[in-house]
């Protein structure tokens, strides 16, 4: 076909010169006349305009480039057909291909590994909507100044994600078109470029995202080594090469690049499918750790691997300070011979004061759900991602370092447990128990393990674990439990067993129905012989010297153990205060080695629920940067901007109940009611900042009540009854406060309370749950959350009256808050499972959701929601009954969220592992105390 002159006329673009050409079309730089704006546009050529299945793959290729808006991926600005040309119009992009940059010579490792990152996020991105590309190459990566770009999705396709999550946005409109043609390939065909097809893309099999990882993975070893990652003189050698062998190593081409980076691309380009990485968003969590970290220790940049080595002496701000005082004796540890005397330091597991798409793994379950490793000189444990959509995962963490890495595929991973060579993490999940490379790889399953408590694993590769029936056995390769222990009358379990230095013997604590029989137990296997070793209630561990160690109240002790009797001797020793327990289990494991790491948070155990609890309020960007803080740090449950967005009004609780407080614009107080055990909560502003309303209980009845927001004056009385009630929304006319009422069965029901006769009438009460009414600014509509579909969603009515219920979100939605001109309408994505233990509160961690919002008439057109920041939610259960826990601001560029601050009257303002503050703290040569 001729190349399309310049000056040809496609609608309102000029061609001014040809740019490239491919099996799909052929690419040309043009004008837009009514923009003046340069643009790209893509021809499919005239011989395939009669070919219907070409059609359609070009057809689908606007459709998926439409439905995708990320930095890193081309933008599709229209679609047009003139004399017989079909054609895309695409954002412009100068600059080379990746493929010209890799001509040149291979890229530095730090400088492949941004734009690899950049890649990555592109294609998480695509695979949340259900998109593979399968013909990522370095010819379709584009180095423009702002990033690489992700172009050319013509052999791409759609497909439903197998297990949708919340953190999946909405298909896009045309989907339904989209699923009838998601492939139009036939089955068995070879689609892409073969350099990068992935062994099951050769063989003809359905493909996923794991095929673009594959070719990702080839793509960033081209970068950093200057070479194609598989090479044969023929087709069929090339094939069978890309099957069968292994790339050469990075390292041959740049001897400083990271183990950790080696490992990364490594993993992306195994044979099977489930070895890689099972999803780009691990793969871009992976990537982003090696960039933080520099690939070592944890002491790298966090903002690219050429500052390391100045960051290593700074590590930016603030919370890196704490860091630092965690990883100086943890570094002086592993690099060399261990001191003669104690040593101990903190390993936080929940800083502060980051930005709020920082993603900071929290440890969950109070602490419980950590193992050392046999060696000492790394943790596994369970977490959260703070504000992340993730359910929570295992992660594996050197004792020296300040940076956990996640165990991909370990999502919801509980009571993790090390093999004896500590090559393998044990861990359970929805009954099942699993196993997983500490250094990474795709998790195994070993067997059922319903009402798992606890593992231990031998060198001989036999694993024991505890249940409410007995010990059951059975082989680290899998296969089917065997029982080991029976109950004797009385027991109502055998829990947390511990494999003894030789692995035959073992112990375990024998639960009874009466507290004083409870005790730990010595058995071996093969034997039915079993020692009573003490009376405790508690789980126990053996380390060298000769030390069993066990745990009573809020305290470790180490005592003399000769195991091979079995008997104790001497007294006990504590050696770790104020530890917590979980459901029984002390927060506490030792390696045999003898390094103890125990959860330590001082203050917290005594603490009443979370009334200790104190929260930072911060202002964010959309882009999750943190703009400024407002007041002290406090225990806040519910809060809410001023209609100018200078004062904060905000419940502050504390034990006996809680008052209104309003912050001021230079972070000083002002109380609003002077009686706690009113529990005066959930304040709204009246739409001229004059007033404020809220929640009260006086005299057996819950109110609602208004007060000056200077503090003058008395409270007013607005209206009560016996229900549980909270003010949620004012109206802008000032006429109408919307409120949630907790109707006799438990759930929520809203009304609305008219003013000028303080009279108040159901507004939305069904036999489903309805909170967070919302009116918007324009006053003609009511945001708000009901579970009528089996889960939380946010919806939008009339108001105060009109026909008609819109859906907004898709997911799961909650907190519905709006843009100041009612054009766009927020909400929070609450994550399915609590992201923190009891004692930091009870978050629903994952993003802010933004959806524009179309009125036409009578009607609404909510747009499709976007995530565009993760922030956390404080979902603490209130006596004061609803309340706001994030805020917009009027032009819906700032955030109001809250950051956890540790605990009332432990420093709690500082950043850091404090008195007050959750952490795991490491003990070395804690037995050289107890000699002297």
């Amino acid at each position: 076909m001729t190349a399309l002159p310049p000056g040809t006329k496609l609608g309102p673009y000029e061609i001014l010169e040809p740019i490239g050409a491919g099996g799909m079309g052929e690419v040309y730089k043009a004008a837009d006349r009514r923009l003046e704006r340069t643009v790209a546009i893509k021809l499919l050529p005239r011989h395939w305009a009669t070919n219907i299945e070409m059609r359609q793959r070009f057809e689908r290729e606007a459709q998926i480039v439409a439905s995708l808006n990320h930095p890193n991926i081309c933008v599709l600005h229209d679609i047009g057909q003139q004399d017989g040309h079909d054609y895309l119009v695409m954002e412009y992009l100068a600059g080379d291909t990746l493929a010209v940059r890799i001509d040149r010579g291979p890229i530095p490792w730090d400088e492949a590994l941004q734009i690899a990152i950049g890649i990555a996020d592109a294609l998480d991105k695509a695979h949340r909507r259900g998109v593979i590309h399968r013909d990522l190459k370095p010819s379709n990566v584009i180095l423009a100044e702002s990033g690489p770009k992700l172009l050319d999705f013509g052999l791409a396709k759609w497909q439903m994600p197998s297990a949708p999550s919340s953190a999946s946005p909405p298909p896009p409109s045309s989907a339904t078109q989209m699923v009838t043609r998601s492939d139009v390939t036939l089955p068995g065909s070879l689609l892409g470029t073969l350099q990068y097809m992935a062994p099951e893309q050769l063989e003809g099999m359905d493909t996923d995202a794991r095929t673009d990882i594959f070719a990702f993975g080839a793509v960033a070893h081209e970068m950093i080594t200057g070479k194609k990652t598989f090479e044969g003189k023929s087709r069929v050698l090339l094939m069978s090469a890309i099957a069968t062998a292994e790339p050469a190593s990075l390292a041959e081409a740049q001897p400083e690049v990271p183990a950790a980076l080696e490992h990364v691309v490594r993993t992306c380009l195994a044979k099977d499918p489930g070895d890689r990485w099972q999803t780009a968003r691990d793969l871009l969590a992976e990537l982003e750790w090696v960039s933080k970290t520099g690939g070592d220790s944890g002491l790298g940049s966090a903002s690219g691997p050429r500052q390391g080595a100045m960051l290593r002496r700074i590590l930016v701000g603030v919370a890196a300070l704490a860091a630092v005082a965690v990883a100086i004796p943890a570094v002086l540890y592993l690099r060399a011979a261990a001191p003669a005397d104690e040593l101990r330091f903190a390993m936080p597991v929940a800083l502060t004061a980051q930005p709020a798409n920082y993603q900071i793994p929290v440890l969950n379950n109070a602490g419980a759900n950590f193992a050392v490793s046999p060696d000492g000189r790394s943790v596994v444990y369970a977490a959260q991602q703070n504000g992340s959509l993730d359910n929570p995962a295992l992660y594996f963490r050197p004792t020296g370092s300040v940076v956990p890495r996640r165990l991909a595929g370990t999502e919801n991973g509980e009571l993790p447990f090390w093999s004896a060579d500590g090559r393998f993490v044990g861990y359970v999940v929805g009954g099942k128990l699993r196993k997983v490379e500490a250094s990474g790889g795709p998790p195994q399953d070993v067997c059922e393990a319903q009402g798992f408590t606890g593992g231990t694993w031998n060198r001989e590769g036999t694993i024991v674990f505890g249940t409410a029936t007995g010990l059951m056995r059975v082989s680290g390769e899998g296969g089917k439990p065997e029982s080991v222990t029976t109950l004797e009358a009385g027991e109502t379990g055998h829990f947390w067993p511990h494999f003894l230095p030789d692995g035959r013997h073992y112990l375990y604590t024998a639960w009874h129905g009466e507290t004083a029989k409870r005790a730990i137990v010595e058995a071996t296997l093969g034997s039915k012989e079993k020692t009573r070793v003490l009376a405790v209630e508690s789980n126990s561990q053996y380390a060298e010297p000769g030390y069993l160690l066990f745990q009573r109240q809020n305290t470790v002790y180490a005592q003399p153990f000769d195991w091979k009797k079995p008997a104790l001797s001497g007294e006990p020793a504590r050696i770790a205060d104020e530890v917590g327990t979980s459901n029984g289990r002390g927060n506490f494991g030792v390696s045999l080695s003898g390094v103890l790491v125990y959860f330590h948070a001082a203050g917290a155990l005594a603490s009443t629920g979370g009334d200790s609890q104190q929260w930072q309020l911060t202002w964010v960007s959309r882009t999750g940067s943190v703009q400024e803080t407002a007041g002290p740090p406090e225990t806040y449950w519910g809060l809410e901007p001023s209609p100018d967005g200078k004062r904060v009004a905000v419940h502050r609780h504390d034990a006996k109940g809680g008052d209104i407080w309003v912050i001021e614009p230079r972070g000083s107080t002002t109380p609003l009611t002077f009686d706690a055990t009113h529990h005066n909560s959930s304040p709204v502003w009246s739409p001229n900042g004059e007033r404020v309303a809220y929640s009260a209980i006086q005299k057996g009845k819950w109110g609602i009540y208004q007060i000056s927001s200077s503090g003058a004056g008395k409270e007013e009385l607005l209206y009560e009854s016996e229900l549980l009630k909270s003010p949620m929304s004012w109206s802008p006319d000032g006429k109408r406060i919307v409120f949630w009422v907790q109707d006799p069965k438990g759930l929520g029901d809203l009304w609305v309370l008219t003013l000028d006769d303080k009279k108040a009438a159901p507004l939305i009460a069904t036999t489903f749950n309805e909170t967070h009414g919302q009116i918007s600014p324009d006053g003609k509509w009511i945001a708000y959350t009901s579970n009528s579909t089996g889960r939380p969603e946010v919806y939008v009515q009339p108001f105060p009256e009109g026909a008609g219920r819109w859906q907004v979100s898709f997911h799961g939605g909650d907190w519905p808050r709006w843009r100041g001109d009612s054009k766009e309408l927020f909400y929070h994505s609450i994550a399915p499972q609590m992201d923190n233990p009891p004692f930091p509160g009870i978050f629903r961690g994952g993003a802010l959701f933004a959806a524009p919002m179309t009125a036409k008439g009578a009607a609404m057109e909510p747009g499709i929601p976007q995530p565009f920041v993760r922030i956390n939610a404080n979902n603490s259960p209130h006596s004061g009954g609803d309340y706001q826990t994030y805020a917009a601001s009027a032009d819906g560029k700032r955030f109001l969220m809250i950051q956890y601050a540790g605990f009332a009257g432990a420093g709690s303002s500082a950043i850091g592992p404090e008195p007050g503050r959750p952490y795991l703290r490491v003990a070395i040569n804690w037995a050289s105390s107890l000699k002297k």
